[in-house]
């Protein structure tokens, strides 16, 4: 027979786990509780946030969970029930050869790959998250070069630079990032400021910023047209286990993506790196939108 010790923290376990993953726990009488995890980026927690606070707005009891090492994993593990994550970067992990690049193909290899228990919110169609390709104006007149596309048959030639937005989520500048693209060298800056000086020094001829441009560049510097996709949309999506939304939540989730830009996640993101409270952003959001 257990202890009265024992059996307290047997019972603490159990209400851990319901509120972790939204596990239902009729037996000895918890609500359940949808848990919301996200990685340590602003971005990602901006994002779950606003999942959160969308599916408290149907009568469902969430929390969030921030900070995760392995969110994905957690995921697999139902120690939490809903994710956000971007489409591209699923099939990234999924199946990295496959051939889609543009939306609507990406959608649609994300759905085939997902791994069984797993479903996916629509994507936002208007967020465009992809890393951006900077040159200097003075290469793009001499090469003629205006488009990624232009660019690829010469990769092998150049060196490129790469660095990361403040509050994005990590796209890796590895070697399938662009298609078709090998560059002879890859370096790493700490910042745009530094990433766009070794351009202009002509240490590099290529830069990649994870992510959309902040603010407009500067004169001697252009982002190259990717109407191609030669980088693999990334789009916002809710990732999260089957079978635990009914209707009324998963259109929830799915009014969320036909909210969501790219600009006003920017915003966001930019609101709490300064300081503001990511409930609170992803309160007015929400009430702003109608949800």
């Amino acid at each position: 027979m257990l202890s009265g010790a024992l059996r307290r923290n047997a019972a603490a376990i159990l209400v851990a786990t319901c509120s972790f993953a939204a596990v239902a726990c009729a037996g000895d009488g918890a609500r359940e509780v949808v848990a919301v995890g996200a990685d340590s980026s602003t971005e990602s927690i901006v994002l779950a946030e606003i999942y959160s606070q969308a599916l408290a707005r149907t009568g469902t009891d969430t929390t969030v969970l921030t900070g995760l090492d392995t969110p994905t994993a957690d995921l697999d593990a139902a120690r939490i029930a809903v994710l956000p994550a971007r489409n591209g970067s699923l099939l990234d992990r999924w199946n990295p050869s496959a051939a889609a690049r543009a939306p609507e193909d990406v959608v649609a290899a994300v759905n085939a790959a997902l791994p069984q228990g797993l479903s996916v919110s629509d994507a936002a169609d208007g967020t465009d998250l992809r890393p951006r390709l900077l040159i200097t104006e003075d290469l793009a007149t001499r090469a003629d070069l205006r488009t990624v596309t232009a660019l690829t048959p010469r990769c092998h030639e150049l060196t490129v630079g790469y660095t990361e937005l403040p509050g994005l989520a990590l796209t890796p500048a590895g070697p399938d990032l662009v298609a078709d693209c090998a560059f002879a060298a890859t370096i790493h800056y700490p910042d745009t400021e530094a990433l766009r000086n070794a351009l202009r020094d002509g240490q590099i001829q290529v830069g990649i910023v994870n992510g959309p441009p902040a603010g407009e560049n500067p004169a001697d510097l252009i982002t190259l047209d990717d109407e191609d996709y030669a980088l693999r949309t990334q789009n916002i999506l809710a990732l999260h286990r089957t079978g635990i939304f009914d209707r009324r939540q998963t259109k929830k989730l799915n009014y969320v993506a036909g909210e969501l830009t790219t600009e006003e996640l920017i915003v966001l993101i930019t609101q709490v790196e300064s300081g503001a409270d990511p409930a609170a952003v992803a309160r007015t959001w929400l009430d702003d939108h109608g949800l």
